[in-house]
């Protein structure tokens, strides 16, 4: 019997095929309990394979030199988060200056798709699970949304332990505590949208983001259409911090141009007051490739 999601693992829902109508007209079919199984032991596997890759040590190693400063008071390893794993498992290769401690950390995941058919996504969600274990971040700590999510994915992340929020918030998640995004590969709106949101010393300095590289985004974008269409991505350049995931061939086309971001107090406080007023809230009016669906 799988481990239910109290255990570490989750249950398989669903217990006949059923077919659900997708925007667009397109149906999809709602997976038996053999096929949830099946997605199951695939991102069982997938977290395994993670866990053993030298690309995960140097993550595990990045991630946790950048949440340090919202860590308090030591602790021994949490239970292993692997989807399927129900005892115990110690974390192993940690690093001498790395302490596992107990975090205050939140975790909000947006864009990671349809985990149940796409390799990247099972790939991506595998690494959420990582941070989770690594970070000790609780379930019930950890949100999700994807505008694409199946109602199937929204049952099986559920039962996993963690919360689906019911509506597109566009990435406009204002915050109160520390807290990491996990944005892998998001439209450049969504990053803006988070950032305008949370437009204050206070909030970005709790603020933690995983997702494209903002010096990525810099040089790749028209310094014109950077500025007119995502004016808090231009302005927050000067003082973030970033720290690039490792490059991997055998992940390339799932983490690739993914970094850390940090934008530290003493960065965003040196910045004068006109610099935080009048944040307008981005409408993207002249923008032609806008990368995400939009609420409505």
């Amino acid at each position: 019997m799988a481990a239910g999601p109290a255990n570490g693992g989750w249950e398989t829902v669903g217990k006949r095929r059923a077919k659900r109508r997708e925007a667009g007209g397109r149906t999809a079919e709602r997976p038996s309990v053999c096929e949830g199984d099946k997605v199951r032991h695939r991102l069982q596997e997938t977290v395994e394979e993670l866990r053993s890759s030298e690309f995960w040590a140097i993550c595990r190693e990045t991630v946790q030199r950048a949440v340090n400063k919202y860590r308090t008071t030591p602790k021994a390893p949490a239970s292993s988060c692997s989807p399927d794993v129900g005892a115990a498992k110690v974390l192993e290769d940690q690093k001498d200056d790395i302490d596992l401690c107990q975090t205050t950390l939140d975790l909000v995941c947006y864009g990671i798709g349809n985990f149940s058919d796409s390799v990247a996504s099972r790939y991506q969600l595998a690494l959420l699970f990582l941070l989770l274990e690594t970070l000790q971040i609780p379930r019930v700590s950890c949100l999700l949304f994807d505008p694409l999510f199946t109602e199937w994915e929204k049952s099986f992340l559920k039962d996993c332990g963690m919360v689906v929020i019911t509506e597109n918030e566009e990435g406009k998640r204002p915050i109160n505590r520390p807290t990491l995004f996990y944005m892998v590969h998001c439209g450049k709106a969504l990053y803006n949208n988070l950032l305008w949101r949370n437009w204050s010393p206070q909030q970005l300095a709790q603020t933690i983001l995983i997702g494209n590289s903002f010096k990525g985004i810099e040089e790749r974008s028209p310094a014109r259409i950077l500025q007119r269409d995502y004016t808090y991505i231009s302005s927050i350049l000067a003082v973030t911090e970033e720290a690039a995931f490792p490059d991997s061939n055998r992940y390339l086309d799932v983490f690739n141009d993914t970094s850390i971001h940090q934008f530290p107090r003493e960065k965003l406080d040196a910045k004068p007051k006109e610099f935080w007023e009048g944040a307008a809230e981005p409408m993207y009016q002249q923008c032609e490739d806008l990368e995400i669906i939009q609420n409505g």
